[in-house]
């Protein structure tokens, strides 16, 4: 799950598989935010990956909870996520100019398209 935030005036949900997975560090880190002054509420689901946070943004700004929340890794996603992601992303683009250069061949012939293919390089 890639991280995810969504922001209201006071109100501030984190989803990530940080926050799903390292249950003992999240926990440890609502119970000093919720020592904050202007933190109200703090909704842990920890099988959803998720954290709400409500607050009164005239004694705490949404940026400066988002800033502690990243410096304690909640927004980092995972290696092994990333490499699949890369993996997908560059095997449909390999995939999309292999059909490209076919449906060019088809149209325009072959020795243009091995041209213009040798040009793009």
């Amino acid at each position: 799950m890639a991280p995810y935030v969504h922001q209201t005036q006071n109100r501030i949900r984190i989803r990530s598989e940080y926050i799903q997975h390292h249950h003992a560090e999240v926990t440890a880190l609502i119970e000093k935010l919720e020592r904050i002054p202007g933190i109200k509420e703090i909704q842990y689901r920890r099988y959803a990956g998720s954290v709400a946070i409500r607050f009164d943004s005239k004694v705490i700004t949404a940026g400066a909870l988002l800033e502690t929340v990243n410096s304690y890794g909640w927004m980092e996603q995972s290696e092994e996520h990333d490499f699949i992601n890369n993996a997908v992303r560059q095997g449909a683009k390999t995939l999309l100019k292999g059909i490209a250069l076919t449906t060019l061949k088809r149209t325009l012939g072959g020795p243009l398209v091995s041209a213009v293919a040798a040009f793009a390089r």
